[in-house]
């Protein structure tokens, strides 16, 4: 009996010493797992922020616990996802001061071995790249050059935007852009003359040709010339015709304006030929005689309407001041609209109703001569 109860409270000293050794290493794992999480933790901060002094310094404090293969094993680990990564400069820094602060590691300097052959075959693949890419640069650039000699003698600036950059256009359009041009054939041209002293008048009906040419210089200046001619042939005047001219004109100007003023403020200066007798005329008529005089003047074009473009000008004839003893002023002033009414790549079409007055002051009154005009106009279309 008494061996049965010695035997029954061996079983339970062993039972409980089993129970304590189990709990006291459990207590032990935990205490370990514990702070080498933390550890572990830190050293996934310090490969996420790649702090060279943080990993030598948690390594060099722990480089004596008996736990420190756990925490190199860790460190290796996090090495191996840089080189998956191909993260090579982080990852040389961190397998050298693994080596450092454990020289007996032979795996470490083995993945040495392998990081410092793959980290030159990298620097040498991206050192390639590098000069690829230099060479492609270099390259463009050349493009961009020669792009840019093609644009200087092919592209013309044509305006400039709010920022100030330039917009250009090319090819066939830089020579439209550059100049522009207009023709009118008057079919209708309806003239009136009168001289008020001797109450003489006459209504006539002729053709008229005007045209105009302007240039733009790249730095806005414009330079052209206007033409103008016309002649009345018929008369429908109820006055004796053998005393009644048939009457004509014929101007040519120069012109110019600048971009400073306006662009559509012209300055002229030309020569102006106008006929008021002929050799059917009565010598008693006192109509002005054929005046042939130097031209000044001045001539808005293309304002912009809502339904038209107007242009809009007037002339002082310096003619009068040595051509004829008895004509003490002499000027003109005339006023177009403009009516587009066909577009096509190249030219446009128009409808034109013109205006123009010539008034000439005399010593014994003075006599006035005024055209209406309806014109057919085709200029080219500036892009």
């Amino acid at each position: 009996m008494r061996m049965i109860v010695n035997n029954i409270f061996n079983r339970r000293i062993k039972t409980l010493l089993s129970v304590m050794f189990v709990l006291f290493v459990s207590v032990s794992l935990y205490a370990v797992d514990e702070y080498i999480s933390k550890i572990y933790k830190q050293l996934d901060k310090i490969f996420l922020e790649k702090s060279e002094n943080a990993l030598n310094n948690v390594l060099s404090d722990n480089n004596q616990d008996k736990n420190y293969y756990l925490i190199e094993n860790y460190t290796e680990k996090k090495i191996r996802r840089l080189i998956v990564n191909n993260d090579y400069d982080f990852a040389m820094t961190a397998i050298i001061i693994v080596i450092e602060n454990n020289l007996d590691n032979e795996q470490a300097v083995e993945m040495y071995s392998i990081i410092s052959e793959a980290y030159e075959v990298q620097k040498a693949y991206e050192a390639e790249q590098e000069q690829k890419r230099q060479l492609e640069l270099a390259r463009i650039e050349m493009e961009k050059e020669k792009q840019r000699a093609s644009v200087d003698k092919q592209y013309v600036s044509t305006s400039k935007t709010n920022t100030g950059k330039s917009v250009y256009i090319s090819g066939k359009e830089t020579k439209l852009s550059s100049y522009s041009w207009k023709g009118c054939l008057g079919i209708i041209d309806f003239a009136w003359l009168m001289e008020g002293a001797s109450g003489l008048n006459n209504l006539a009906y002729g053709i008229s040709l005007s045209g105009r040419y302007e240039y733009t210089f790249p730095n806005d200046v414009i330079f052209g010339g206007d033409i103008f001619a016309d002649g009345h042939f018929l008369s429908f005047s109820q006055e004796e015709k053998n005393i009644l001219p048939l009457f004509g004109e014929l101007e040519g100007l120069l012109k110019f304006a600048t971009a400073e003023l306006s662009k559509k403020l012209f300055f002229r200066l030309g020569l102006g030929i106008y006929t008021g007798k002929d050799s059917k005329t009565d010598n008693t008529v006192t109509f002005a005689d054929t005046l042939i005089t130097p031209i000044l003047g001045l001539t808005f074009q293309k304002i912009s309407l809502p339904f038209a473009n107007l242009d809009i000008g007037a002339d002082w004839y310096a003619g009068h001041l040595f051509a004829q003893s008895n004509l003490n002023f002499a000027m003109g002033v005339n006023m177009n609209l403009e009516f587009a009414f066909a577009s096509m790549d190249e030219v446009a079409l128009n409808l034109n109703i013109g205006l123009r007055d010539k008034i000439f002051v005399k010593q014994g009154g003075f006599e006035n001569r005024a055209s209406l005009i309806f014109a057919v106009g085709v200029e080219n279309v500036v892009k």
